[in-house]
């Protein structure tokens, strides 16, 4: 063997070692191939139970809003009172805002008494077998159900009902229903936008199709595949034949307020396409790189063995050298053996020499090129000023940055301030001259790029030390921070927008109040000033940007709409940024102890006058609410909201009923609150 090894040239066993070399990549690149196999297909399944899940929380969203709407009719006097006149005034207002339902009334039995959409006159019946099902599932468990989907009598379309109980003295008295067309799911499936080739379903509990995209071979009402019958009351991936014949791979999910399904799926030929084509995409990579660096080694060799052939000299007396040696090596190696001794001692001080030297090359060039790589991909790039010429050397990647192309920037200072843009070349100016007597420059400015985008560019620099009587120096790099500026500006507008939608929302329960509850009702006047508070609250956040909210503010702004004078209100205490976990409980504790005030306290009279006091302890606010000038302080009679409310927000609470007024004394946790989180919800109120 050592024989055969020997007589191989230089060329032969460059080749050989690149051979032994690329075995082990192929390996490795064979089992990155099949790794991205498995990556893609468990990426594949990842989406569909996400896509699943995603819908079947759409789908509880517009069962919600059905139900909400139903509930809220559920409690109208006038079907308490069984009176259907009016009632059906009420119902035909409210269904305006649902959309395209329609409401539905019967009697325990299932027998209909109104139904929005017959025609006047019209013999109303009983309910359909499916919506007398759900009826009398509402019944037993007093909750709202929903039923499978049916042939409406009346408008002829699939359909589904929201049925809510209504019970009177203990006893099953109304069942009121909202129909929703099944039309309403095939629009909320068409507007998820997932894939073409996906399919996706929702079956009710009979295990028919509620809505189906694409529809192929199905309509509303048809009985599901046996497969996806099969396994709909089990969560996660299975496979099996389509009602097409196809064989598909499902991802099932089950919406909490109806006994229905949500599966989507893909064809089984599609799933398999879909891994194929990133395996042929790697294995097409994987051998064009191998096919290259073998290319690269074949090449190398050649250069390495041509300059060796070239001094060859044949000779018949090998030296010195191993008979394992190449042929060429061997015959140089014979007319060099009378020199080498000679030369020993200086080729090793020559060849130390040349390997540091190559060293410092080597580690020189991959520093420049780490660096390089660092800029390009950092978005960054690099300048260095001249004080004595007053022009800058920039790099490729800071001239890109400017829209430039690389090696036409002229260099100057006026043309540097000529690409800023032209809002931002007064500050940038000035910040520029300052960094000449600080030694130091930390700005940012835009910057018109040639397509008509804007680019922020976030400079750094720092003056360099005088070496001797030199001229100076500045060295800095340019930054794109336009992706930052950008996602600062999303989060203002996604801020913004919660704000506005919070806002709105507390108006449409506001105005659902005033419209569906009696309008004198002292408890409703209470209701909608808690609303109103809660709405100051949400102003005060948005106005802070969701940092806290100023407590002198927010005491002010829940006391102000019960004090019929500024003065009548003293506040007193440090500056303190309540955090946001302790906002809406403390200004609720605030607005409490204001109405009441105005009802039984020092606010019912002009003289009236509130002060409150506060400090922070370690883990604690310490507050004190002190009312004089009014009606001597009695206890309540009665637990109401506002004492519950306290009861359960605050700790150590001392309250103190005076002929001079009401004292009351309280702790708000503190550091608990902001690393614990806050006490849990209230329940109704009085």
């Amino acid at each position: 063997m050592q024989r055969s090894y020997g007589a191989l040239s230089i060329k032969g066993r460059l080749l050989l070692l690149a051979g032994i070399l690329f075995l082990p990549c192929v390996g490795l690149i064979a089992y990155v191939i099949v790794s991205m196999a498995q990556s893609a297909d468990a990426s594949i399944r990842r989406g569909l139970s996400y896509a699943a899940q995603t819908i079947s929380g759409a789908v509880d969203a517009e069962l919600r809003r059905y139900v909400t709407l139903a509930e809220v009719l559920g409690k109208s006097p006038d079907l308490g009172a069984d009176d259907l006149k009016e009632f059906e005034a009420e119902a035909r207002r409210v269904g305006a805002v649902s959309g395209e339902g329609w409401i539905i009334v019967s009697d325990a039995s299932g027998r209909l008494l109104l139904n929005t959409l017959a025609p006047a006159g019209k013999p109303l019946g009983a309910r359909t077998p499916e919506g007398l099902r759900s009826q009398q599932r509402a019944f037993v468990s007093g909750q709202p159900s929903i039923s499978d989907i049916f042939t409406g009598p009346n408008s002829g379309e699939w359909v589904a009902t929201v049925d809510v109980p209504v019970f009177k003295d203990g006893k099953p008295f109304r069942c009121l229903s909202i129909a929703m067309p099944a039309a309403n799911y095939t629009r909320l499936l068409a507007q998820q936008q997932l894939p073409a080739d996906w399919l996706v379903g929702i079956m009710d509990g009979q295990g028919r199709y509620v809505s189906r995209i694409p529809k192929n071979a199905t309509s509303t009402g048809q009985i599901a595949s046996a497969g996806w019958r099969a396994t709909a009351r089990a969560e996660g991936i299975a496979e099996f034949p389509s009602i097409e014949g196809d064989r598909v791979i499902n991802a099932n999910a089950r919406p909490q307020l109806s006994d229905w399904t949500v599966g989507v799926g893909i064809k089984q030929g599609a799933f398999a396409q879909a891994i194929s084509s990133t395996v042929q995409t790697a294995t097409v990579a994987a051998t064009t790189i191998c096919a290259l660096a073998l290319l690269l080694a074949a090449g190398i060799g050649r250069s390495i063995a041509r300059p060796l052939e070239s001094i060859a000299v044949k000779s018949t007396n090998p030296g010195e050298a191993a008979p394992s040696d190449p042929p060429e090596v061997r015959a140089l190696n014979a007319r060099l053996a009378a020199a080498e001794k000679a030369q020993a001692e200086s080729a090793a001080i020559l060849q130390e020499n040349f390997g540091m030297l190559a060293k410092a090359r080597d580690d020189a060039s991959r520093t420049a090129e780490q660096l390089k790589l660092a800029a390009k991909y950092g978005r960054l790039g690099t300048f260095i000023w001249d004080g004595q010429s007053g022009t800058s050397h920039w790099s490729d990647e800071i001239e890109e940055l400017y829209g430039l192309k690389p090696g036409t920037f002229p260099g100057t200072y006026d043309d540097w301030l000529a690409l800023v843009h032209p809002e931002d070349q007064a500050h940038a100016d000035r910040d520029n001259q300052q960094a000449l007597i600080t030694g130091q420059l930390d700005s940012e400015w835009r910057v018109p790029l040639p397509d008509g985008s804007i680019r922020w560019i976030e400079a750094r620099a720092r003056m360099l030390p005088r070496e001797g009587d030199g001229d100076l120096r500045m060295i800095g790099v340019n930054i794109d921070v336009t992706a930052a500026k950008e996602a600062d500006r999303k989060r203002e507008l996604l801020v913004h927008e919660l704000a506005h939608r919070v806002k709105n929302s507390l108006a449409v329960v506001q105005s659902l109040a005033h419209q569906l509850l009696p309008r004198h009702d002292a408890k409703v006047r209470d209701f909608t000033s808690r609303l109103h508070a809660l709405a100051t609250v949400h102003s005060s956040l948005a106005e802070n940007d969701w940092q806290g909210a100023d407590l002198s503010a927010l005491i002010e702004s829940q006391v102000a709409p019960f004090a019929g004078a500024p003065e009548q209100l003293a506040v007193s205490g440090p500056t303190i940024l309540v955090p946001v976990e302790l906002t809406t409980q403390l200004a609720l504790v605030i607005h409490e102890m204001a109405c009441n005030a105005s009802k039984y306290g020092a606010l019912t009279t002009p003289s009236g006058r509130v002060e409150v006091t506060w400090s922070l302890g370690p883990d604690a606010l310490h507050m004190r609410w002190q009312e004089s000038g009014g009606p001597p302080a009695k206890e309540p009679p009665v637990l109401g909201f506002g004492s519950r409310l306290m009861t359960r927000t605050v700790r150590h609470l001392q309250r103190t009923f005076a002929e001079s007024g009401l004292t009351c004394q309280f702790e708000l946790p503190w550091l608990e609150t902001r690393h614990n989180g806050v006490v849990g919800p209230l329940s109704e109120a009085n």
